[in-house]
């Protein structure tokens, strides 16, 4: 299991999911405390699909593992008041659900 997300997913529900899988199957955690979809767009290269950094090539996390399902959790960030600078208008934060899926199916 994959669990992909903001801070909720870091420190909680992905908790639930490891104790749950225990001696079953691991669950790794990908949250990201105070991100929203613009961020997780960038990331998901990286995360689940290799990326580099400064012309370093990065592993992705889901190399040699078989992922039985993988959970993404964004919107509270999003969610944000307009104006704040985690805000993301819900057409956009749509747009951005679907790509961040696509991306992870690929």
């Amino acid at each position: 299991q994959f669990a992909y997300g903001e801070g909720a997913v870091k420190f909680g529900w992905a908790s639930l999911l490891s104790s749950a899988y225990q001696r079953r199957s691991d669950v790794l955690n990908r949250g990201f405390s105070g991100y929203n979809t613009r961020h997780a767009l960038e990331l998901v290269p990286r995360v689940f699909g290799g990326g580099s950094v400064n012309n370093k090539l990065i592993e992705p996390s889901t190399r040699n593992h078989h992922l039985l399902f993988i959970t993404v959790f964004f919107g509270a960030n999003d969610a944000a008041i307009p104006g704040e600078r985690q805000h993301v208008p819900l057409k956009e934060y749509a747009e951005n659900l679907t790509k961040i899926i696509q991306a992870i199916r690929q």
